[in-house]
């Protein structure tokens, strides 16, 4: 029975959850379960070997296997709960074989490296780096490239550091990235926004920016956005490109999902510019979650200044990924097991989003405008003045449906659009079809108790 080893497994858990097997017991001999299962030793070690795998159970040798101690049961962690709140995808979903295999490689390969020896990545990784970015029409070298914990760490040192251009006011897309804009405020930077809907930027209105305030640099996430789950078209992104070398502006592109696009044509601004004025910003934690990994590319003649405000950034924060997590990027790179994870997220997600786009039909009749949900995990609900976010945002929440409050991604009220951005990284299609049975089911009784009052 060439299943036999999957049966061994699936009795061994059972025996476990009946506490027929207890932690730190010993678990039987290879030799006992193959004359219980008629199989050879070959088939109970594969299971054994299986169950340590999923840190079910341990050996020790010459001794025998043995159940964890303190074993979390997968029901302990399974929750009722539907998130559209997190942005970053469920673990659980993923092809962990993989995973392990390119842990294992990583430690094997670069047991005897450190860490210190690089502190902007190791130059086995970065020598790979410019071809694969290259598959983005991001054309760079490995001296340009800096491996970091993420784009936060990036965005904090660009926020810092002086700019040959010598201008000091950050210009940020309203809505944008929750937690830039908390940093921000935090640092007491000079910012501004421009507002941004389903349709873009008004170009003429960030000429006029560019043309008459001293704009460092332009905060931009074309492509995926959060929260508005859109992207700028191919004119525009070529026009801001334009714009940004002819006022003196640079572009930091934060481009973190560019792995999984609906369009294979697409090409970030980075391409089109003049490589002079933009800083293209990659994140690896939606696409590979176990890690806390990323990359900048800077333009040459800014080398300098941004390694030097890097090692100050060690002050106050850590800049480089760990060494594992760098090393086990580099085998999925290298074995082409990135790529087969990508399509599998990409069939994944193309599937949520199918489901997602059927559900936004059903909220136009309370006057709710949907936002996106073509690209990537976002989608951005406009609610009439009628519906309070915050209350929408608690009933939910007593309700087990999690959702994010609009004010997040605005820098004030000026820009501000009451609604709620879901985000179905976390969510399955069952989860989707659920959370919006309860979330139309909140939005009929405020409709019938407006009705009421009326």
């Amino acid at each position: 029975m060439n299943n036999t080893y999957e049966k061994i497994v699936e009795d061994i858990e059972m025996d476990i959850k009946k506490e027929v097997y207890k932690p730190g017991k010993k678990l039987p001999s290879v030799r006992e379960l193959s004359q219980k299962y008629n199989c050879c030793k070959n088939t109970v070690v594969k299971a054994y070997e299986t169950l340590k795998n999923n840190h079910i159970i341990y050996s020790i040798p010459q001794s025998g296997y043995y159940i964890v101690e303190k074993l979390i049961k997968n029901e302990e962690l399974e929750s009722s709960t539907i998130n559209f709140l997190s942005g970053n995808p469920t673990i659980g979903n993923m092809n962990t074989p993989d995973l392990k295999h390119c842990l294992d490689r990583a430690v094997d390969i670069y047991r005897n490296n450190s860490l210190s020896s690089n502190l902007w990545g190791i130059d086995s990784l970065k020598n790979i780096l410019p071809k694969y970015l290259s598959d983005f029409q991001v054309f760079t070298s490995p001296n340009n490239i800096f491996v970091n914990l993420g784009i936060q760490q990036a965005l904090s040192i660009l926020t810092h550091m002086p700019f040959p251009n010598g201008k000091d006011l950050i210009l940020i897309e309203q809505p944008t990235y929750r937690y830039f804009i908390e940093f921000l405020r935090f640092s007491n930077a000079k910012v501004m926004g421009i507002e941004r809907d389903e349709n873009g930027i008004d170009l003429n209105k960030l000429e006029a920016i560019f043309k008459t305030e001293r704009v460092k640099f332009f905060y931009t996430v074309p492509r995926n956005h959060s929260p508005l789950g859109t992207s700028y078209n191919k004119s525009q992104r070529k026009a801001i490109a334009k714009l940004a070398a002819k006022y003196d502006v640079y572009i930091v592109e934060d481009d973190y999902f560019s792995d999984i696009s609906v369009d294979n044509k697409y090409d970030p601004i980075y391409a089109y510019g003049d490589h002079h004025h933009h800083i293209y910003l990659k994140s690896f934690s939606k696409i590979i979650p176990w890690m806390r990994i990323g990359l900048i590319v800077v333009p040459s003649h800014l080398l300098e200044i941004f390694e030097q405000h890097t090692k100050l950034s060690y002050y106050y924060s850590y800049f480089s990924a760990s060494l594992i997590s760098q090393a086990t990027l580099e085998i999925y790179i290298r074995s082409n097991i990135l790529k087969k994870h990508v399509n599998s997220i990409t069939k994944e997600l193309e599937e949520k989003q199918k489901c997602l786009k059927k559900n936004l039909s059903k909220l136009h009749k309370y006057d709710i405008k949907p936002i996106g949900g073509k690209s990537g995990f976002y989608s951005y609900l406009q609610l009439p003045d009628s519906i309070n976010e915050n209350r929408l945002v608690n009933d939910l929440k007593k309700q087990n449906v999690l959702v994010s409050s609009g004010t997040h991604f605005y820098l004030d009220n000026s820009f501000y659009k009451n609604g709620i951005r879901l985000s179905i990284a976390c969510a399955s299609v069952k989860d989707i079809n659920k959370g919006f049975e309860i979330m139309c089911s909140q939005i009929e009784k405020y409709t019938k108790n407006q009705n009421a009052l009326k």
